[in-house]
């Protein structure tokens, strides 16, 4: 900066613009009614995680017909209407929908799969592939497809019938994704 000359110039202008024409038109599509959505609906359940029903789907409590009520009250009038969320996410669950915007709660997780993480004598290999079923749930809500399994990185060390050779095992795990999943549904 020191070598730089302390040269300047200085021009002053002066335009004067020719206005052709003035038309004025009025916004075809202007209202609150061009908003998607599912990103009112994502942005208020994020702000309103403290929310009782919210609060169930996120900690891995089961909802009841009235917690659907509740989610209705909240997605179908304050949010939006039933007919935006229906355009939207067609015959989603409710509690699927907010389960996966919201996530579940890494401690709910934990303890849904803790009889297999502390009770069941399991191989470092099986309880890597619990631990990669854990972090999806955490981030995803759940995981209706099992598709998923058979991709990285639940297949970095092994398959599903590599890593668990005692199906009993699997099948234990696989009821307890069933059971995560359900509790999003009202009983």
């Amino acid at each position: 900066m020191k070598y730089i000359p302390k040269v300047s110039v200085r021009y002053d202008t002066n335009f004067e613009d020719d206005l052709l024409s003035m038309e004025w038109k009025d916004a075809e599509l202007e209202n609150d009614d061009l908003k998607n959505y599912k990103a009112k609906a994502e942005h208020y359940i994020r702000q309103h995680q403290d929310n009782a029903v919210i609060t169930k789907l996120k900690t891995n409590k089961p909802l009841n017909m009235e917690d659907i009520k509740k989610l209705e009250e909240i997605l179908w009038k304050e949010v939006g209407t039933k007919q935006d969320y229906e355009n939207e996410c067609g015959t989603k669950p409710l509690g699927e929908f907010v389960r996966e915007i919201v996530g579940l709660d890494m401690n709910a997780a934990k303890e849904a799969f803790s009889e297999y993480l502390t009770n069941t004598n399991m191989d470092s290999r099986q309880i890597y592939f619990v631990n990669q079923i854990i972090e999806y749930i955490v981030h995803n809500g759940m995981m209706k497809d099992l598709s998923v399994l058979q991709e990285s990185p639940f297949t970095d060390r092994g398959s599903v019938v590599d890593v668990f050779t005692d199906l009993t095992v699997w099948a234990g795990i696989r009821n307890i994704i069933e059971a995560i999943n359900a509790n999003a549904i009202a009983a």
